[in-house]
């Protein structure tokens, strides 16, 4: 049997699309496949290596407005602090063949930057997988980073986002949820995907419509 360096150097030998097909022939069809949505940063970028995965919720309590920048300093500290507390995890010693795989739920916040990028690329990931948003993208970009998201965004994640843990099981863009639940959780379910549709009537039919439309759920769905 491979020990994890055997391994990942194999891996490393084959393209995605030949591991894909790899999985398929073990009846493994789209397990872990991630939304469309997950798009690099820039074309061509491509790693591989274990995921350290980070779960972050969404932000329930209201922002604290603030009247002064040290006040807004303080502040921000306080909210970085808790959200970025999974980095001081990511080690020289632990961060090889690393993969951030983050879960946030699509929310646009730019947990991911120039910065973090930088700073986890020193330590030694491999790169970064993110179901939410990326800021700073140009300079992510120039600095080479591997980086994966949903959302490229010109907002923080202060405000945005809690820490939810680290090393548990996520679901990052993921197209198969029931599978991850059921895995974790007694209550099991079964998710049937649907596309639902919208419609934009022009302006000058604005005098037929005084509320918002939506057509009632049926026994297929909303849309």
């Amino acid at each position: 049997m491979m020990n994890r360096d055997e391994l990942i150097r194999e891996i490393r030998k084959y393209r995605c699309s030949d591991l894909s097909d790899g999985m398929d022939a073990l009846g493994l069809v789209d397990k872990g496949t991630m939304n469309e949505r997950m798009r690099p940063l820039r074309p061509g970028i491509e790693f591989k290596g274990y995921a350290f995965t980070v779960k972050l919720l969404c932000k329930q309590d209201a922002v604290k407005p603030c009247s002064t920048i040290e006040e807004w300093r303080e502040e921000l500290g306080k909210g970085c602090n808790d959200i970025y507390r999974f980095v001081d995890a990511i080690t020289p010693e632990t961060a090889k063949d690393m993969v951030v795989v983050i879960d946030m739920d699509g929310v646009r916040g730019g947990v991911w930057g120039s910065e973090i990028a930088m700073n986890t690329m020193i330590r030694g990931i491999s790169g970064a997988v993110v179901d939410g948003g990326c800021r700073d993208s140009y300079e992510t970009n120039l600095e080479h980073a591997n980086v994966f998201c949903t959302t490229r965004t010109f907002t923080h994640a202060y405000g945005r986002v809690t820490f939810g843990g680290t090393n548990i099981p996520v679901n990052c863009a993921g197209v198969h949820s029931d599978e991850l639940n059921n895995m974790v959780s007694e209550k099991k379910i079964k998710i049937i995907p649907r596309k639902g549709e919208y419609r934009m009537a022009d302006k000058q039919y604005k005098d037929y419509f005084n509320c918002t439309i939506f057509q009632l759920p049926t026994a297929m769905g909303k849309g």
